[in-house]
């Protein structure tokens, strides 16, 4: 992989981390030579509870819309040039698909957002903000290829982009807000309760 790709990567959440991981293994699989922004959504797809796959369903809530979705983005792999007829057959060397430059371009996206971000985050050196997936996913709809993609399924890039963003500011709202504590009713005292009965005969 490039050592561009490389040194940001080690900036991802575990979470983040994982989802790129599981592309590296679909790029080396269909034997391309880069891994994109593509294989990345088409494995945040795959995950029928993960974040991105919510907010599309909730732009367009018929689960079919999301399957005409998944399927425009396997088009869209299948487009992509393949280092070798047959992946298992390719030299060892060429097994380790690289991290692309737009890929790569995702990833500084999204630290410079979660930078701006937060005031903590300001105080770090840009490779010391560690990516999540929420940001991840924002930055890489961003991706001209992605958002193509997207439109040509009937979806809006920014759209999508803004449901991820409101589902974080509800998790996050969520979890500032102190828990709510019941009111408990006082119960009058024995000698209260002894003066409304004097007062109110029956």
């Amino acid at each position: 992989m490039r050592s561009g790709g490389c040194a940001v990567q080690q900036a991802l959440t575990v979470e983040a981390a994982g989802v790129v991981k599981q592309a590296v293994v679909l790029a080396k699989r269909r034997g391309h030579a880069q891994v994109t922004p593509l294989h990345v959504v088409n494995t945040m797809l795959a995950t029928s509870s993960g974040l991105f796959r919510v907010a599309c369903l909730e732009s367009h809530s018929h689960p079919l819309q999301c399957k005409a979705l998944e399927l425009c983005f396997n088009v869209a792999l299948n487009r992509l040039p393949a280092s070798s007829s047959n992946p298992m057959l390719a030299p060892p060397h060429s097994q380790h698909p690289s991290i692309s430059n737009a890929l790569v371009a995702a990833f500084k996206r999204a630290q410079a957002h979660q930078r701006r971000g937060s005031i903590e985050n300001q105080q770090q050196p840009l490779l010391a903000v560690k990516i999540e997936l929420e940001q991840l996913i924002i930055s890489i709809l961003d991706d001209p290829s992605v958002s193509r993609v997207m439109k040509e399924a009937g979806f809006s890039s920014t759209q999508v982009k803004n449901n991820v963003e409101k589902a974080v500011s509800l998790e996050l709202c969520s979890q500032s807000s102190p828990p709510h504590k019941k009111l408990q009713r006082k119960q009058p005292s024995n000698s209260t309760a002894l003066f409304i009965s004097s007062h109110h005969p029956k």
